[in-house]
């Protein structure tokens, strides 16, 4: 009996772990789409050399507090090993370039809200990468129907009177952006198997975030206004991407996909919130029913009767 209430206690103090930690990477990343608009407000930034550079200085910095805390923690430099090299730069490719390339362009085209509430899109995209690309689990009718919720979410947000308000330049570069997460976060998972979570994501950020530095320069002339405030703005944000995809990075490793992406829904819930709070955006009817009817999707998808059983993967 007592090997049975420890086993127990101890999966309950796991499970614990995931939620808190999830919770709290969320509501993260649902805090840098007003800081985002505030950040290209206080240093006008307009141009898209730019936004690319407020970007790429955002992701280098992330890197550099990860590895520094890296460092700090091992008590040496953290290289990145050999074997480390190649998931860095594809991870790097993928979860700082690709991703935020289109999420910096798709941000200066759409509202805070909405760029919230997509983000939720990126745990559809993962699941249905994880069962149909990578093999990772089994597309069941349950997960199916799912997904067929989340889209009508999408649809929803989108609907106004006259139609679908989808401006490619907009709302259309947010999903290749959440194409890109999607891609990113079951690489982590695959990754992790052999390689440090933490490392990966230090190492990535900081080779990323140089290539877009690289390529603001490439194609333009970057005009930032720096301010004591806008200072303030990116290391804020540098700090939401160190610290919530290296504690999202450590949960992959350990949890299912759709254990942890779940969680995703819950971004576009506290973004919304927090534009309505930071950026005075309106709460209107049509992108709330968007954020209930894509949350009820995901969780749909993932909070099944066996899931709620399931053990964190054994290293």
């Amino acid at each position: 009996m007592t090997k049975i209430s420890t086993t127990q206690t101890s999966s309950a103090l796991s499970r614990s772990s995931l939620w808190l930690g999830a919770l709290f990477c969320c509501g993260l990343w649902g805090l840098a789409p007003p800081l985002i608009k505030t950040g290209y407000a206080l240093m006008d930034i307009e141009s898209t050399s730019s936004i690319l550079l407020f970007a790429g200085l955002r992701f280098f910095l992330a890197g550099v507090m990860v590895i520094g805390y890296s460092c700090f923690k091992q008590h040496h430099l953290a290289m990145p090993k050999r074997k480390d090299i190649r998931p860095v730069f594809i991870l790097a490719f993928f979860q700082t370039f690709g991703q935020y390339v289109f999420y910096y362009l798709g941000a200066a085209h759409s509202s805070g809200m909405m760029m919230s509430v997509l983000t939720g899109l990126g745990a559809l995209l993962e699941l249905v990468l994880s069962c149909w690309i990578f093999h990772l689990e089994k597309m069941t009718p349950l997960k199916f129907a799912g997904c067929l919720i989340g889209f009508l979410g999408i649809l929803a947000m989108n609907y106004t009177g006259g139609g679908f308000a989808f401006n490619l330049q907009g709302e259309g570069v947010l999903v290749l952006s959440q194409v890109c997460a999607a891609v990113s976060a079951i690489l982590i998972q695959i990754f992790s198997r052999r390689s440090n979570p933490v490392l990966l994501s230090g190492w990535q950020f900081a080779c990323g975030g140089l290539a877009m530095i690289g390529v603001s320069f490439l194609i333009g002339q970057p005009v930032i206004h720096w301010s004591a405030a806008g200072f303030a703005i990116l290391l804020m944000l540098a700090f939401v991407s160190a610290g919530a995809y290296t504690i999202w990075g450590v949960l992959l490793s350990k949890w299912p996909v759709s254990s942890v992406a779940v969680f995703g829904c819950t971004i576009g819930l506290f973004g919304v919130l927090f534009s309505a709070l930071f950026l005075h955006e309106a709460l209107s009817l049509r992108i709330a029913l968007g954020a209930l009817l894509m949350s009820a999707g995901i969780l749909f998808v993932n909070l099944r009767p066996d899931s709620l059983q399931t053990d964190p993967l054994q290293e």
